[in-house]
């Protein structure tokens, strides 16, 4: 991206609200997201294109991770004598271990 196309890219980052529930229009969204992903596989930092870019970091990491979900998804859950407690992982990788079934399904419907 030349120089002033980020320039401009920032100009328009820069038009919008910022702040919790604030959302991008989808196509300056994916414009600003396809940057970020280029020059941080560049090996740019997050924290830099950030700056270049006028935004959080945060925001700036979840685009380069795709918009990364902390939702659960749907598991098998396999009844074994052999195994005596479960692990729940989510797909950030929050794990908790040693739960029995009965605990397991419990913890999930908590949460759920």
């Amino acid at each position: 991206m030349a120089r002033s196309d980020l320039q401009e890219l920032r100009r328009e980052l820069s038009k919008h609200e910022r702040g919790a529930g604030r959302r991008y229009p989808a196509a300056l969204k994916q414009r600003a997201a396809e940057y970020a992903k280029q020059h941080h596989a560049n090996g740019a930092s997050i924290i830099a294109i950030a700056s270049e870019l006028g935004m959080r970091t945060e925001t700036v990491r979840r685009w380069c991770n795709g918009g990364g979900t902390t939702a659960l998804v749907p598991v098998e859950v396999i009844v074994s004598p052999a195994i005596a407690t479960v692990a729940i992982v989510s797909p950030s990788g929050f794990r908790i271990e040693g739960l029995e079934l009965h605990d397991a399904i419990a913890a999930l419907r908590a949460i759920g």
